[in-house]
């Protein structure tokens, strides 16, 4: 593996997002800088696997799942999701110039497959195989521009309630860099848990109950973002350890706000503190690299197998869940939804999701050599 020190960055000032590129690209010695893809990858797929365990237990009428429903293993995989998404966004400005670049390919990172998903439910939906929508024009519109919870319309695709708050994340960080570089980085980290603290006491004061779950998970795509800076070397031990220990406090603190000072119909307080401490402890165990044993390799391979195609299991699961429910229950549930999502989601990956990907930064290659 390229061993490099992913700092994004060593000036500082407003507009010196160029700059801390070009010092991103140096390579370094290994060490503490060293980036493992593996293992994020791996952490994709652990997560991508939760979800999919949560949503399967739900609807395959087994009663001897109840166990993994109180273990809240959707959250605990949105959770690491968003850890993980942190950790690796300042990898994805390498080679960018600007902040439009940026944009570009973080909008051709979602929006293909995205897009994908959503006519695979309308022509299933027209051929009789899903039941229909019967919603109008608007609503898939709103669904389509990822709007469908600001405007109020129903989810289509429940699934993609993540995606708006994904798009968050890519434009704080964007902003911060683009407009201060690497001071910018360090002020969005202290600014978010100070607003963190403002939000709980506002929340306990006015009685209001905020959504702490959601402005939670941007939270944890800023410690991800902390961590790939301890990575590089950018930060230091002890701060690193200040952010991560204030982030899990308040997050304990937040989700007792919402879920046990107020009410939520669907989740419990344990619902809520269990995962969040589960995901950040797993996060953090293999990001900071203590011994475990490892795995038998073929778990290590296929985890890294789902790591790569998790974002298509994780937006097409539902629909084949949707294909086979009529026909199945139970453990034939279980195994038909898996046997059948993990080959679409490895095509769409393939031919939807990689394309995607390579389109953006064609575009991107092409906007700099117009402007050369």
């Amino acid at each position: 593996m390229d061993a490099r020190r992913p700092s994004i960055g060593h000036a500082g000032g407003r507009g010196r997002g160029q700059n801390d590129l070009n010092a991103q690209e140096r390579s370094q010695p290994a060490g503490r800088g060293e980036v493992r893809i593996d293992i994020v990858d791996v952490l994709r797929g652990i997560a991508a696997s939760a979800v999919v365990v949560q949503h399967v237990a739900e609807s395959s009428g087994l009663p001897g799942l109840w166990y993994l429903l109180e273990l809240a293993p959707g959250v605990f995989g949105v959770v690491l999701f968003f850890l993980i998404s942190g950790f690796v966004i300042p990898l994805s400005v390498r080679g960018v110039s600007d902040w439009r670049a940026y944009a570009l390919r973080r909008v051709f990172r979602i929006y293909p497959l995205t897009l994908f998903a959503f006519a695979l439910l309308a022509a299933l939906m027209l051929l009789g195989a899903l039941p229909p929508a019967d919603a109008p024009w608007y609503v898939w519109l709103a669904n389509l521009l990822l709007l469908q919870d600001f405007v109020r319309v129903p989810a289509l695709l429940g699934v993609t309630w993540t995606l708006p708050i994904e798009f968050a994340w890519y434009t704080l960080f964007g902003l911060s860099f683009f407009l201060l570089g690497r001071r910018g980085l360090r002020l969005l980290s202290l600014a978010y848990p100070i607003g963190m603290v403002g939000l709980i006491a506002l929340s306990l004061l006015l009685e209001i109950r905020l959504p702490f779950g959601r402005i939670g998970m941007l939270y944890a795509a800023l410690i991800g973002m902390q961590c790939f800076r301890f990575a590089g070397g950018e930060i230091g031990r002890r701060e690193i350890l200040v952010s991560c220990g204030v982030f899990v406090g308040l997050m304990m603190v937040a989700n007792w706000v919402a879920f046990g000072h107020f009410s939520h119909p669907n989740i419990k307080l344990h619902h809520a503190l269990m995962p969040w401490a589960l995901a950040s402890l797993l996060f953090f165990v293999a990001l900071f690299r203590i011994k475990l044993a490892s795995p038998p390799s073929w778990i290590g391979q296929g985890l890294l197998f789902l790591g790569r195609i998790s974002f298509s299991v994780y937006l097409l699961h539902p629909i084949v869940m949707g294909l086979v429910h009529p026909f199945a229950e139970g453990l034939a549930f279980i195994v038909a939804v898996c046997g059948l999502t993990l080959p679409l989601a490895w095509l769409s990956f393939t031919y939807i999701e990689k394309p995607g990907i390579e389109m953006g930064r064609a575009l991107v290659r092409r906007r700099r050599t117009v402007a050369a």
